[in-house]
C-alpha cells in the first residue's frame, strides 16, 4: 500500500474527531454557482463567497479562514487570482482545495481538458490511500466525469469530458492520488506546503451529485475527508455481487477474523441457504440488523458486510463490541436479490408476512396474487424467509433492531418500543450524520445532506419490526435511505452511513443493557 507521507493515523484522528461548527471556509471564485450552492448545503453558514476578480485577497485577508477553495470558472480572470498569496496561506498552516486549471497553471504543468463524446465513461483510479481518500483501497475506480450540457449524466452520457494535469512531477511534497483512466493524468494531487496542505482536485467536470449519477457520485466525498473527515468507516465496493458470491465474501470474512463466525440458518424459498454474521457470545444482549428484506433494495447489504469486517479487525468503533452478541443478516431475500425483485422465489413480500397485524394489514387489490407489490402470503409466516428471522427473534430476543430499506430518508420505529431510548438513538444519528456527506432525495427530489432526521410516528404492520417489537425489542426501527441505484454498488458514503446507524443503536442498546 502507498501513503503519500503522511502520518495517516495522526491525520484521520484529527478529522475525525473536527468539530464541524467551528469550520470557517472562503470560496474564491470568479463567479457562486453550484460550488458556492452545494458548499452551503455541505457546511451551512460556514462558506463565504469571494470574487477574486473583483476583491482583494491577500494572505491576511485569507488567514482568518479554516479552508480555502479555489475555483476560476472562467479562464480570462485566472491571471487575476493571486495564488501567490494562496500558497503562501498553506505554507503557514492554511488548508486549500483547488480546481486543476489554476493549480497546473501555478506549478507550470500542462493543464488537459478532455472531451471523449460517448466512447467511454471517464473514471479516477485511486494511487494512494490516505485520509483524503479515506473509504477507498489502491486500484479502486470510480467514475469521475460530467457532460457538456451538464445535464444528469445518465439522461444524457454523451459528449463527457475531465479535466487532467498531464505532466505532474511527485516527489516528498508532492503525490498524486488518483489518476485518469483516459490519459493517465492526475485529476486529484496532494502537496504538502509548509504547515499547510493544497489539495487539487478536478471539481468543474463532474455535475451535481445527481441520485443516479455515474460520474459525480463522490464528487464532494474527497473534499468533504480534506476538510472534515466525511468517511469513518464507510468502504467502496466496486462490484454488485451475486447472492453466491456474497455469501462467499461473508464466509471469507468469518475465516480471516477471529471471532466472527458464519452461520447457516437453514434454506429460503428458492433452496439456497440463508446466513448471519455473528460476533460476540450468545448470552450477551443480542442486537440484529438486516438488510435487503426487500431484494431490490440491495445497497445496504454492502454497509452490514462492511460493519461485520469492522467488528471482526477490532476497528476503533466508539464502544467494546464484545458488550453484545451481534447478529448480522446482510441479504434477507436471497432470491429477491439475485433477480432484483421485491418478492421472495414464490411473489411473497416478507415484509408483510410477519406474524403481527397480518390479517389486518390492508391489500387492496381487485385480486390479491404472488407477485403484487404488498403480497403478503396465504398466512403468516408463509415464506420460509420469514420463518427463519422470526426464530432468530424468537431465539435471541433482541434489545435492538434495524431492518435496513431504500426509498427515502425517514427511521420508522415500531409501535410498543421503547420510545424515549429510540428518540435518545434517533438524536445520536442525527449528531453523527450532520455536515458529511451531500446527495439528491431518491425520485428527482431536492438536494441535501445524507441526514436521518425525519422520524415516523410508530408502526403497526407485519412487518419484522412489529414483530421484534412484540418480544420486548427495545429499539426495533426500519431505516429508509436513499437507494435503488444502477451501476454504483456499495458506494463508500452508504456503506459509512449503515454503520453509523447500526453502531449508534448498538453503543445506546448496550447502555440500556447494564441499567
Amino acid at each position: 500500500m502507498m501513503n503519500s507521507g503522511v502520518d495517516v493515523n495522526s491525520c484521520l484522528r484529527r478529522r475525525n474527531t473536527m468539530d464541524r461548527s467551528s469550520l470557517s471556509i472562503l470560496l474564491l471564485s470568479d463567479t457562486p454557482g453550484l460550488p458556492k450552492i452545494d458548499l452551503d448545503l455541505l457546511y451551512p453558514e460556514r462558506v463565504t463567497y469571494m470574487n477574486f476578480a473583483l476583491e482583494p485577497h491577500d494572505v491576511e485577508t485569507l488567514s482568518q479562514y479554516t479552508h480555502v477553495i479555489t475555483c476560476v470558472q472562467n479562464g480570462e480572470n485566472l491571471a487575476a487570482l493571486d495564488y501567490g498569496a494562496v500558497r503562501e496561506y498553506a505554507r503557514s498552516g492554511g488548508q486549500v482545495i483547488s480546481c486543476l486549471l489554476e493549480y497546473a497553471t501555478d506549478r507550470g504543468w500542462q493543464f488537459s481538458k478532455t472531451h471523449v463524446r460517448d466512447r467511454l465513461e471517464p473514471a479516477m483510479r485511486i494511487e494512494v490511500e490516505c485520509d483524503i481518500t479515506r473509504g477507498f483501497e489502491v486500484g479502486d475506480t470510480i467514475g469521475w466525469f460530467g457532460s457538456v450540457s451538464s445535464a444528469p449524466d445518465p439522461l444524457y452520457n454523451n459528449q463527457m469530458l475531465q479535466r487532467q494535469i498531464l505532466t505532474p512531477i511527485e516527489d516528498e511534497h508532492t503525490t498524486v492520488l488518483g489518476r485518469s483512466t483516459v490519459n493517465e493524468g492526475a485529476v486529484m494531487i496532494e502537496e504538502r506546503v509548509g504547515g499547510g496542505r493544497i489539495l487539487a482536485l478536478d471539481i468543474l467536470s463532474p455535475g451535481r451529485v445527481w441520485y443516479n449519477s455515474h460520474g459525480s457520485e463522490n464528487k464532494w466525498l474527497f473534499p468533504g475527508n480534506f476538510i472534515g473527515g466525511s468517511i469513518r468507516y464507510g468502504k467502496h465496493y466496486p462490484q454488485r455481487l451475486s447472492y453466491d458470491d456474497f455469501v462467499h465474501a461473508m464466509r471469507a470474512l468469518a475465516e480471516k477474523h477471529y471471532g466472527l463466525r458464519l452461520v447457516n440458518e437453514g434454506p429460503c424459498s428458492d433452496g439456497r441457504d440463508m446466513y448471519t454474521l455473528r460476533f460476540g457470545e450468545e448470552n450477551r444482549p443480542t442486537v440484529y440488523f438486516g438488510a435487503a428484506v426487500h431484494g431490490w433494495e440491495w445497497e445496504n447489504c454492502y454497509g452490514l458486510l462492511r460493519l461485520a469486517e469492522l467488528l471482526g479487525n477490532g476497528a476503533d468503533i466508539g464502544m467494546d463490541p464484545s458488550e453484545l452478541h451481534w447478529v448480522i443478516m446482510p441479504v434477507q431475500n436471497p432470491w429477491g436479490l439475485e433477480n432484483f425483485t421485491r418478492q421472495n422465489a414464490t411473489g411473497v413480500d416478507l415484509n408483510r408476512n410477519f406474524d403481527h397485524g397480518r390479517e389486518e394489514y390492508p391489500m387492496p387489490q381487485d385480486v390479491p396474487v404472488p407477485w403484487d407489490y404488498n403480497y403478503k402470503g396465504t398466512r403468516p409466516a408463509s415464506a420460509r424467509e420469514t420463518q427463519i428471522i422470526q426464530g432468530l427473534v424468537e431465539r435471541y430476543r433482541p434489545v435492538g433492531l434495524v431492518d435496513f430499506h431504500t426509498a427515502h430518508f425517514v427511521l420508522m420505529p415500531a409501535r410498543g418500543c421503547d420510545e424515549e431510548l429510540v428518540a435518545t438513538v434517533h438524536a445520536d444519528i442525527k449528531q453523527r450524520l450532520r455536515d458529511r456527506f451531500l446527495c439528491q432525495a431518491p425520485y428527482n427530489g431536492a438536494y441535501q445532506q445524507v441526514n436521518m432526521d425525519r422520524i415516523a410516528d410508530p408502526t403497526d404492520a407485519p412487518y419484522v419490526i412489529c414483530y421484534a417489537a412484540d418480544r420486548g425489542c427495545k429499539v426495533p426501527i426500519l431505516i429508509e435511505m436513499s437507494g435503488n441505484r444502477d451501476d454504483t454498488h456499495g458506494t463508500a458514503v452508504v456503506t459509512d452511513v449503515v454503520c453509523e446507524i447500526s453502531l449508534s443503536v448498538a453503543s445506546h442498546c448496550a447502555d440500556a443493557s447494564e441499567e
